[in-house]
């Protein structure tokens, strides 16, 4: 009767594959690598909502923190995929919609330092107009090259 049973892990790639999913258990390692990802202070306004075909599309709380995590795509895109050890992730898109209702996510503010998308490390934003005026300085700073 042993060999009768079957591994639920087993099972999930040909299931997921049909969805688009190729690698479930890659997915769930952006899933719960997320705050490592993107620091602490982005995952409190942002989670991820789906992962298929290599498009991760990111959920955020406000239009700052979209825009926000618009400019920091390239560099969440790199981040998942060194999580994953493969290229999981081709595109970032991002959404604006409300939050969950407490306790439905794990996302949560910190206070270490994370990396901007230029590499250079700064104080986490918990409020969104800094992050809107990053991000307005991001925009201008790529729009002169």
């Amino acid at each position: 009767m042993g060999d009768d049973f079957v591994r639920l892990k087993d099972l999930l790639p040909g299931a997921t594959g049909r969805l688009g999913i190729p690698s479930p258990e890659a997915t769930g390692r952006v899933w719960s690598a997320w705050k490592e990802i993107v620091g602490p202070a982005v995952a409190a306004h942002a989670e991820p909502t789906s992962l298929r075909e290599g498009v991760l599309r990111v959920r955020a709380d406000s239009p700052a923190w979209a825009t926000e995590i618009g400019y920091l795509a390239d560099d969440i895109r790199s981040r998942a995929n060194a999580v994953t050890g493969r290229a999981l992730v081709s595109e970032v898109r991002v959404w604006t919609g409300p939050r969950p209702a407490a306790g439905a996510t794990s996302g949560g503010a910190g206070a270490t330092l994370e990396t901007g998308s230029q590499g250079e490390d700064r104080e986490p934003a918990g409020d969104p107009a800094e992050a809107l005026d990053r991000a307005r300085r991001a925009w201008a700073k790529r729009h002169r090259r």
